[in-house]
């Protein structure tokens, strides 16, 4: 939804001109409408102007002003209105007010000064291409179509529904749909992964689109059935992404704060109610791809969009319905001026007046809301700055990148600065040092002081050397020698397995073989026979070979410990007379002695260095830290993680991606650290994962940020 914000002109004025050379005369297109209650009780009014479609909130004086603005002198408007009104004005009151209506164009032009004002106005607002679309690219409005001819044409069918019996109605649907889900929550639930198919994703490309259309056009109904005028419905591309949108601007006339409300929440209500309806429809249709569809819009699209329009810091849904609930118009605009006011005197004390007079629960309310504001901001800006620079071609990206950071910023930062120092040369007396400059002292301090001397990186402790049993083929458990936690010797016997299909092939390979040895023995008394010799020579190699390669996979079947261990994670499977599978795994043989591995990020390798003391700290409360000394190094970067307990797929600290092999790939940089364990030598029969602190050369934040920025640009260097 999209509204224009009301002004209110003592907060917005941008003087142009320095003195009224004739007095303004009010444009004849002006419209003025009763607005609702200021905070204090006063009467408000609302002033349209039809050729900019922009409202303005006035309050009572600027009222008055405009039922005496035909007296065309500003002492006889003030006499005027404190004659007939208990409001006390002044002069320069009435002359700002006129040079209100002057610079935003709600006067006629007169004579050739008005002409070389409204030029100079025109000229301050021309921006070249770059600019304008460096303020365009992020949000940019097309307009599709005029909704009016169709509103009016729905309107008589929308009024049925705004009375109590349709929300009972929607009540009712929403309960039956919800018993019904949970009458079938196992199915509902296992339908998600139909959602992240090719097929479903466009299905729910599609639904979600549906779900924006319904949204706006819940927004233009409850519009038109308030009797407000919808002239535009369009496009807006967000960073070239394609969102709908509607201009209800004229929702800002409306005096009733119940009914700007309706209009804000009517394209979420419109959403909820395609949800329930939806919701119904899966419970009742059967499997098909007409169920896939609505089931996106029951379970994940009214949801996305909830979760963004409710947003109350982007200018979305959120923002409008706070700005209503409060009844506050240009809340992010006047909140802002607060908190740079309060932000101004917190640390520097210059007693300026505040740019407007609030109740002190209402004042810390916008202050905070500015502060929230501003902090989500910088991470959004951020944030997009880094998705700019991965989704575009690296020129382009670090263009992008380089413009979020310093325009959206850096820049409104340098510009508050400039503005405090503006203040100081105004101040007589130099500021003098108080308890909120220690804020961001010690905010620089924490950035600029070297006081780390220690890295946290994730490790696992595990054994020295591990070895996995498997079963080499199909084949029957005969013996089991071992047991969970047994102690074993290199060349222990562990496990006699058998295998009749090896068996017979043996059995068989042998009577072959013996049979060929006859025929070669008995061919030298026979010329015929002998004519054979060459093949059945090359027959009894072959057979002979084949009986060496059964025999060694029989020799497998003896499963013997290749150094000295313990046992651990024994297969329930192990049983005599049990059938196992290839390759199925029957335990673990680990070596005596522990190791820790670790992985470092490729910005704090230079500060590691062999030899190096630290801690690991051992998930969970049952071990005690252990301490450890680094043993080696791997000079270059892990491309493969084998140690998959330590990865982001199975709850592990290393962000990683599986290839087509299933190969555990690391999203970043990282190098792999094998570290020596001091003060403890019990062996663990098990793999513990953890975190290691290593203690490393004093280090600031500053300094981290600035070589990890450097390592992101030679890395990022090669085009």
């Amino acid at each position: 939804m999209v509204a224009t914000q009301a002004i209110t002109y003592g907060k917005t004025l941008v003087t142009m001109v320095e003195s009224l050379a004739s007095w303004p005369q009010l444009r004849e297109d002006l419209a003025i409408y009763p607005g609702p209650r200021a905070l204090d009780g006063s009467p408000t009014w609302t002033l349209y102007d039809q050729a900019a479609h922009r409202y303005y909130r006035l309050g009572w004086l600027e009222f008055e002003c405009l039922q005496y603005w035909s007296l065309a002198n500003a002492e006889q408007i003030v006499a005027a209105i404190e004659h007939s009104t208990p409001i006390s004005t002044s002069i320069s009151e009435i002359e700002a007010f006129a040079k209100f209506l002057l610079n935003h164009h709600l006067s006629k032009p007169k004579g050739a000064e008005a002409s070389q004002f409204l030029a100079q106005l025109k000229k301050n607002s021309h921006t070249g291409f770059w600019l304008w679309l460096l303020h365009n690219y992020l949000f940019m409005r097309v307009p599709l179509l005029k909704p009016g001819p169709f509103l009016k044409r729905a309107l008589p069918i929308v009024n049925l529904f705004f009375n109590r019996r349709s929300l009972l109605i929607l009540l009712l649907v929403s309960v039956l749909a919800a018993y019904l889900i949970t009458q079938q929550w196992t199915s509902f639930s296992h339908s998600f992964l139909y959602v992240v198919t090719p097929e479903g994703m466009l299905t729910t490309a599609v639904m979600l689109s549906l779900a924006k259309l319904i949204h706006e056009l819940g927004h233009a109904l409850a519009a038109s059935h308030f009797g407000c005028r919808v002239p535009s419905m369009g496009i807006a591309l967000m960073m070239g992404f394609p969102v709908l949108w509607t201009d209800v601007t004229d929702a800002w006339r409306l005096p009733r704060r119940q009914d700007r409300l309706i209009i804000d929440a009517a394209g979420m209500f419109a959403e909820l109610i395609l949800a329930a309806l939806a919701t119904l429809l899966w419970a009742l249709l059967p499997d098909g791809s007409l169920r896939s569809g609505v089931y996106v819009l029951a379970s994940s699209t009214w949801l996305v969009t909830l979760a963004i329009n409710l947003n109350p810091f982007m200018r979305f849904d959120g923002y409008y319905l706070l700005t209503d609930l409060l009844d506050i118009a240009n809340l992010q605009d006047r909140s802002f001026a607060l908190a740079r006011w309060h932000l101004r005197e917190c640390l520097f004390r210059f007693n300026l007046s505040p740019p407007e007079l609030w109740h002190k629960n209402r004042q810390r309310l916008l202050i905070a809301y500015a502060y929230a504001t501003w902090v989500y901001r910088l991470l959004l800006f951020t944030g997009i700055a880094w998705a700019v620079y991965h989704f575009f071609f690296k020129a382009l990206g670090l263009g992008l990148f380089a413009v979020e950071i310093i325009w959206f910023v850096a820049r409104p930062i340098f510009k508050e600065i400039v503005i405090w120092r503006e203040l100081f040369t105004k101040q007589d007396a130099s500021p003098r040092p108080h308890l909120a400059w220690s804020i961001p002292i010690i905010a620089i301090a924490i950035l600029v002081v070297p006081w780390q001397t220690h890295i946290l990186i994730p490790g696992l402790l595990k054994g020295t050397a591990e070895f996995i049993l498997y079963s080499p083929q199909p084949s029957k458990v005969k013996h089991v020698l071992i047991h969970e936690g047994d102690a074993v010797t290199e060349g222990q016997v562990l496990l006699e397995l058998t295998s009749p299909d090896l068996d017979f092939r043996i059995h068989t390979a042998e009577l072959r073989w013996a049979e060929l040895t006859q025929q070669l023995a008995s061919q030298s008394l026979d010329l015929t026979l002998a004519r054979h010799n060459p093949m059945d020579m090359e027959a009894l190699q072959s057979t002979l070979a084949e009986l060496q390669g059964l025999h060694a996979a029989y020799d497998k079947l003896t499963i013997r410990a290749s150094f000295n261990g313990q046992i651990r994670d024994l297969s329930d499977s192990l049983r005599s007379g049990e059938w196992l599978a290839k390759d199925e795994p029957l335990g673990v043989v680990i070596s005596p002695s522990n190791v820790v591995i670790a992985y470092t990020e490729e910005a704090d390798l230079q500060r590691l260095q062999l030899g190096a003391s630290g801690v690991f700290y051992p998930d969970g409360a049952d071990l005690a830290p252990i301490l450890v000394n680094v043993l080696s190094i791997d000079p270059s970067g892990t491309r493969q993680l084998s140690l998959a307990e330590l990865s982001s797929r199975y709850g592990g600290a290393i962000a990683v991606r599986e290839d087509e092999q299933h190969h555990l790939i690391p999203e970043q940089g990282v190098y792999r650290l094998q570290l020596d364990i001091k003060n403890t030598s019990d062996t663990l029969p098990y793999a513990v994962r953890g975190r290691l602190k290593l203690t490393t050369p004093a280090e600031s934040i500053s300094g981290r940020l600035v070589r990890s920025a450097l390592a992101v640009m030679i890395r990022e260097s090669g085009w």
